[in-house]
């Protein structure tokens, strides 16, 4: 039998992991149950994130926090790379060549079509150059940590 429990249904970007640091709004200093909540989903393999945006995440302590919990890392396959073409060919804004090392989003939102996601980010949803308008365009879920919280019916 199957736990479904324990299937994948969110996957986390950036943004939101670094929400936790001591200058950002979501910090772990204050918010602790949130994050206990947060750390039990991604020890339950119920959040999890790819290989782009843990290179993303410039902070070794929340890198190691999120292996440390036996977080999944999702690899990058040709299906993903499929998808990845579809996303920036859909959404090419999302592409800025400007940038010196590559963005995660377009990897993000791949595997959430793949897998069937909500993707989590505390990005703006104004802006097409942002994830949620990205994924509001390819019918893609996409919530924040408080629409995580409500959701999972969080209360604090």
């Amino acid at each position: 039998m199957v736990n479904h429990d324990s299937e994948p249904k969110y996957i986390i970007d950036t943004s939101s992991i670094l929400s936790q640091k001591d200058d950002e709004p979501h910090r772990r200093s204050i918010n602790k149950t949130l994050w206990h909540h947060m750390d039990e989903l991604i020890e339950q393999k119920r959040i999890v994130t790819c290989s782009e945006i843990i290179e993303e995440v410039n902070d070794d302590d929340l890198k190691k926090w999120y292996i440390g919990l036996h977080g999944v890392v999702l690899p990058i396959d040709d299906d993903i790379q499929d998808n990845v073409k579809k996303v920036v060919t859909s959404n090419p804004q999302l592409i800025d060549f400007k940038q010196v090392k590559s963005s995660g989003d377009a990897f993000l939102i791949a595997i959430a079509m793949k897998y069937g996601l909500t993707v989590i980010t505390e990005e703006s949803k104004k802006g097409e150059k942002k994830i949620p308008y990205v994924c509001k365009s390819l019918n893609v879920p996409c919530i924040d940590i408080l629409g995580l919280c409500e959701r999972e019916g969080w209360q604090f």
